[in-house]
């Protein structure tokens, strides 16, 4: 399982982000991914994280593995929602949160790990519609 964080500068203060249960998974975390450098670094993702770096078509058919994609906070308009839908993408977010406040910043990484476990199991929460 490849988690990558596209733009983890745009959280504000350092969230720690808790282990995800798993046995095996690989974390890329990036504070500002260039745009032009987000299909490289996505390509073999099976989870995108992102606050508010744009989620695209081309990054979502380019990145074969993708299953979820997370929006840190509650701003979802940076993800083309329609391109995930079509390829059957879960996109989930964190609601009433935003990430330019430090309190609110780490409650996202927390909530955005507990996204990914309850996806895990097969029960995703806070799914954009």
């Amino acid at each position: 399982m490849n988690v990558v964080l596209i733009d983890s500068g745009q959280l504000a203060g350092d969230p720690d982000f808790p282990e995800i249960n798993l046995p095996k998974f690989g974390w890329s975390q990036f504070v500002d991914l260039p745009v032009e450098e987000i299909d490289e670094r996505c390509w073999r993702a099976d989870i995108i994280i992102s606050t508010n770096t744009a989620i695209n078509a081309q990054v979502i058919s380019e990145s074969y593995k993708l299953k979820l994609i997370l929006a840190a906070g509650a701003k979802t308009d940076h993800i083309d929602i329609a391109a995930a839908k079509a390829r059957g993408i879960t996109v989930c977010n964190v609601p009433g949160l935003t990430a330019d406040n430090v309190k609110d910043s780490q409650i996202i990484a927390d909530q955005l790990i507990d996204n990914i476990h309850a996806w895990l199991n097969d029960e995703p929460t806070n799914v954009v519609e």
